[in-house]
């Protein structure tokens, strides 16, 4: 069996200082690249048809988005090759090439998961007499949205993995020697960046996020490579976007129900997503780990 990405990153003995450096880097790098990204949509004069269209605003609003995450790949890609000698690929997988198959297989079971944890919540819903009433789109309307954004998405995902689960997590671990001392700083900083800005509502978002970074740890870690927390990634942001909404107006979605609210969250909604979160990825390690479904050996 090959070696998992954890293990060689400890074997290398790479100083800390380079993955330090390699930071400052991507940080830097992406930062550019964003004010750029920014820009674009007024050199390109689509300003005013924005304005007109507001489906043509979600389409290019959304790649703006999700590009200024993907475009971290750049100066994360430079940074490995000329800090560490080693292409970006070292950070995906330790053998040349992609399992495409396992991102795939994850992305479905984690998707699945989720989708049902949504018709799960909307039943219980009606059996409490509280109406279920998702103010989404019509399906070709989104699926359009879907076709024109969805490939960013594949590559906001990557970008993010390979810098959390594949960069910093390879540069804690050749430090610690842990992968769970390793998975709980990755979490929380994973978390940290991930916090929502409109209102108070943030600490149900930042649990969220906290515990799918464990999960995405703790699968690469069995793994021994980044396909299945690409695919975990995949299939949670997929269906927020496009089926559950997270984003609100004006960007299409199936349900239009996870639009975020402006009260604050409680220790009843953060106990809620904890519960949810865990139980979701219970499932997933029993049917994805265990049962082989997804990480097979």
């Amino acid at each position: 069996m090959a070696p998992s990405l954890l293990a060689l990153a400890r074997q290398r003995r790479e100083p800390w200082w380079a993955f330090l450096g390699g930071l400052v880097i991507v940080a830097l790098g992406a930062i550019l690249i964003a004010v750029v990204l920014v820009k674009v949509p007024q050199w390109a004069h689509l300003d005013r048809a924005m304005k007109r269209d507001e489906g043509l605003r979600a389409v290019v609003e959304l790649l703006t988005m999700l590009g200024s995450v993907a475009a971290a790949l750049l100066p994360l890609a430079l940074a490995v090759r000329w800090l560490h000698g080693r292409p970006l690929r070292s950070l995906l997988s330790p053998l040349p090439g992609l399992d495409v198959g396992l991102a795939l297989r994850s992305a479905l079971l984690w998707g699945g998961l989720v989708l049902l944890a949504v018709v799960t919540s909307g039943l219980i819903d009606v059996w409490n007499g509280e109406p279920f009433a998702p103010g989404g789109q019509p399906w070709p309307q989104v699926l359009a949205f879907a076709a024109a954004t969805g490939w960013m998405v594949v590559l906001q995902v990557t970008a993010e993995e390979a810098l959390f689960r594949g960069y910093i997590s390879q540069g804690l671990y050749a430090v610690t020697g842990s992968a769970w001392v390793t998975a709980l700083p990755v979490a929380l900083l994973f978390a940290g960046l991930h916090t929502q800005s409109w209102g108070n509502a943030v600490w149900d978002q930042r649990a969220l996020y906290f515990t799918i970074s464990l999960l995405l740890s703790a699968v690469t870690a069995r793994a021994g490579r980044l396909e299945a927390a690409i695919g975990i990634h995949l299939g949670q942001n997929l269906t927020a976007i496009y089926v559950m909404g997270v984003l609100g107006p004006p960007f299409p979605s199936l349900l239009g129900v996870g639009a975020p609210e402006s009260k604050p969250a409680g220790l009843e909604d953060v106990a809620g997503v904890l519960m949810t979160m865990g139980a979701l990825a219970g499932l997933y390690w029993y049917l994805g780990v265990r049962r082989g479904w997804v990480v097979r050996k």
